[in-house]
Parts: C-alpha cells; structure tokens; sequence
C-alpha cells in the first residue's frame, strides 16, 4: 500500500502540516525529539529522503515540505483502502463497519441523506 505509512512517517507529515511551511532535516530532528522521540539526525534524514522518494515530500535544496495536504492525503488514503481491502465497493466497507460500530437515528439519517445525494 502506498500510504501505509509508518507511525514515524505520519509523525513528519503532521509536523510538517503543522507548521505549513519549508522545513530542514534539523528542524524534523528537533520537533520530533521534542515530541519525546530518541532520534539521531541520520535516522530522521533517511527517513526524510524515503518520503521523497515515495512522493509524500518534496525537497528544494536542504528543506523539505509536504505533497499533499492533510485533507488530500486522507482522502487518497481512504479511496486506497476502499480499493484494495473492499474491491473498490463502497457498499462491502459499510457492511464490514457496520458490523462492529453502533450508530444512533440522527447519524443513520444523515448517512442515508448522503447516500442518496450520491444517487443523484
């Protein structure tokens, strides 16, 4: 999967969505030990230069910053997930979540009204 992505990885893009703006490898290793992590500077570069290549950052120079935002990431993540686990079927994920998740009238209205705009 391509946007399965490691619990470090997911750290670097919240940090850099965060901050929304053009980021060193330095200024990654100081937030995430900020953060409580135990990270050496080369780890976190490595990490940095893998997202690159898998296209979740873009560098321009020594400075780095996200691909996508974190709302276009989501939803890439979601349709992925749909698409490999559920055939794509929007009808086999609500069944498989419907299976383990409560909801009360107000949420199954809601749904229902949305599902039919999709409908339309």
């Amino acid at each position: 999967m391509l946007f399965n992505l490691s619990n470090t990885e997911l750290d670097i893009l919240e940090i850099s969505w965060a901050t929304n703006r053009w980021m060193s490898g330095a200024d990654f290793w100081n937030r995430l030990n900020g953060q409580g992590g135990n990270f050496k500077r080369q780890t976190v570069n490595t990490y940095l230069s893998r997202m690159t290549d898998k296209g979740f950052l873009v560098k321009c120079q020594t400075k780095y910053i996200y691909t996508f935002t974190k709302e276009e990431f989501e939803k890439k993540r979601a349709l992925e997930i749909l698409n490999t686990m559920y055939s794509g079927s929007l009808k086999k994920f609500l069944l498989a979540l419907a299976g383990s998740v409560k909801m009360d009238c107000d949420e199954a209205f809601k749904l229902q009204d949305y599902l039919e705009k999709l409908l339309i």
